[in-house]
């Protein structure tokens, strides 16, 4: 995505210095992390900011990206996993990004939490167990 970010957007990463080991499908999360960091990107119609941090808690791999874009209204925040729901103009997107993300997080024992406000931009919270190889 970098050239779709490049002089327009800048991209801050916080991540823990901790030693993290995460076993999963490494296709299926990258498609994750990568729809995700997609729309943070489409959000920003001009310059602005994507921030991607992450933190290990409990045994849990938290990752946060955090955009400065439009934002989404609460009224269709809780819609947005949704197949098939965009907020995009027809022709832009076809509404199954998030959807697909869902489901890779939640096949990776995994949950996925917004808050949005509106101007003001997105934050997108994913926590991943970090499991242990039997």
């Amino acid at each position: 995505l970098n050239h779709k970010l490049k002089n327009r957007i800048e991209v801050q990463k916080n991540y823990t210095t901790e030693p993290v080991i995460l076993y999963g499908n490494l296709g299926k999360l990258l498609q994750a992390f990568l729809n995700i960091i997609h729309n943070a990107q489409q959000s920003i119609k001009d310059k602005g900011v994507i921030t991607i941090g992450t933190e290990l808690n409990d045994h849990l791999i938290k990752v946060e990206i955090k955009d400065s874009g439009s934002g989404i209204n609460k009224e269709n925040l809780y819609k947005i996993t949704t197949p098939f729901y965009t907020t995009k103009q027809p022709g832009e997107g076809t509404g199954l990004g998030l959807s697909i993300t869902s489901s890779i997080i939640k096949e990776h024992d995994g949950s996925l939490e917004f808050k949005s406000e509106i101007n003001k931009g997105t934050t997108v919270t994913i926590n991943l167990p970090q499991t242990q190889k039997n």
